[in-house]
């Protein structure tokens, strides 16, 4: 078993740093390329996020069939509650010429409809602390290539936040100070879900040995929809060449590759 302050610090690390690397790594790349391409690449990074997502959702219990009973409802309530939470939440979503208005609250928005399913990985890193027989945080958690794996996961997740702030809110702040004012901002709410979800699981899982968090994944796999709306809404105004539109399903295909590469350390 591992210290609290241990599995804490582990998790505060393991969340904030790599977010914070991944937003001020996109934000460099904003100043070099257009916003649409920002947002196919993020594209690309949700669509390995969505799968990854509803794996640990165990696919909604889909392979139950009709038979999952109650379970099974939940889970797929869990699932709806998310997903109509984040529409309810920003009604602009698709009224045209709308989303000045709100500003910096879409990229928040967003940093929550990704960030919920940080909950769950956090209370799989609480969980296993408490109860890993190892002394060695490495060992508990797969050893260095899982542990790379999962920083690089949580560096480019918020990358999809990043590509939304600078579509939707570039000119939110007027300064660098506002600017890392607004990063910070957002890498807190990316990362909370995780480090709550962490603190909860490191002392449930001792007086619950069967807690379960896959509803937890279930309502992130519903909230991420609202980041993959806003994302994918910039790749639709205007027209594109062909040549373009080449460059447009690269770039999707770069980002999900960089998900998919940072999963196989995890293998």
């Amino acid at each position: 078993m591992l210290g609290f302050a241990e599995t804490l610090g582990a998790t505060l690390g393991s969340f904030l740093v790599p977010s914070l690397v991944g937003l001020l790594i996109i934000s460099a790349a904003a100043r070099y390329v257009r916003p649409i391409i920002l947002a196919a690449f993020t594209i690309g990074l949700y669509f390995w996020f969505f799968s990854d997502t509803i794996g640990d959702a165990s696919l909604i219990g889909v392979s139950e069939g009709f038979t999952g009973g109650v379970f099974h409802v939940a889970l797929w309530v869990a699932f709806a509650a998310g997903l109509i939470f984040m529409f309810a939440s920003d009604s602009s979503l698709f009224a045209e010429g709308s989303s000045e208005g709100i500003g910096f609250a879409i990229p928040v928005l967003v940093a929550l409809a990704v960030g919920v399913h940080g909950f769950g990985e956090g209370a799989a890193i609480g969980g296993t602390a408490a109860t890993t027989p190892s002394a060695n945080i490495l060992d508990a958690f797969g050893g260095f290539s899982a542990a790379v794996s999962f920083l690089l996961h949580k560096g480019l997740e918020p990358m999809m936040v990043g590509a939304a702030y600078w579509i939707y809110a570039k000119d939110h702040a007027r300064t660098s100070r506002a600017r890392l004012a607004d990063i910070l901002v957002l890498v807190l709410v990316f990362s909370i879900p995780g480090i709550l979800g962490s603190a909860v699981a490191y002392y449930l899982v001792q007086v619950y040995p069967s807690a379960d968090f896959t509803y937890i994944f279930a309502i992130g796999l519903g909230t991420s929809i609202y980041a993959a709306m806003r994302l994918v809404r910039p790749l639709f105004q205007g027209s594109l060449s062909s040549a373009e539109s080449v460059k447009i399903g690269v770039t999707i295909l770069l980002g999900f590759t960089c998900l998919y590469l940072a999963a196989l350390l995890h293998s």
